[in-house]
């Protein structure tokens, strides 16, 4: 169990960068098509659930991000609050980084409001990861 947190992570980074990379156009029908699947079930206008539906990917995607790194650290931290913060922390400047990235990328911006989102996305994933191993007592049980 103890190599798969840390491929997870990185298999979970590796997708966040490469959704970063997508242009702006090829990123807005990716998550217009989930929309349009979305307003199937929630009679929402088309602006706000596209909205949602972008910024609770943010906050999702860096939730497992954090969930991820979490376990991974906690082989190497015999602190669990230091499990939890070095995770958030570590998540955070990916997400701050992630949105720099996205500057550069063609049809993308880079929002202050995203990297807000990011981080809280990743205080969540951390902050479960920190209550399973202090639920369980152990840093290594799970």
């Amino acid at each position: 169990m103890k190599i798969l947190w840390p491929i997870l992570t990185a298999l979970t980074a590796a997708l966040i960068f490469y959704s970063s990379s997508m242009p702006g156009e090829d990123s807005g029908n990716a998550s217009l098509a989930i929309t349009l699947w979305v307003q199937r079930v929630i009679p929402i206008s088309d602006d706000a659930l596209h909205f949602l539906i972008r910024k609770a990917a943010h906050f999702f995607v860096y939730a497992v991000l954090a969930f991820n790194l979490a376990h991974s650290l906690k082989f190497h931290f015999a602190n669990k609050k230091a499990v939890l913060l070095t995770a958030w922390f570590c998540a955070t400047v990916f997400g701050v980084t992630d949105e720099i990235h996205q500057f550069f990328t063609p049809g993308r911006v880079m929002s202050v409001m995203d990297m807000g989102i990011n981080s809280a996305g990743a205080l969540l994933g951390a902050v479960v990861v920190y209550w399973i191993i202090t639920r369980y007592n152990s840093l290594t049980s799970i």
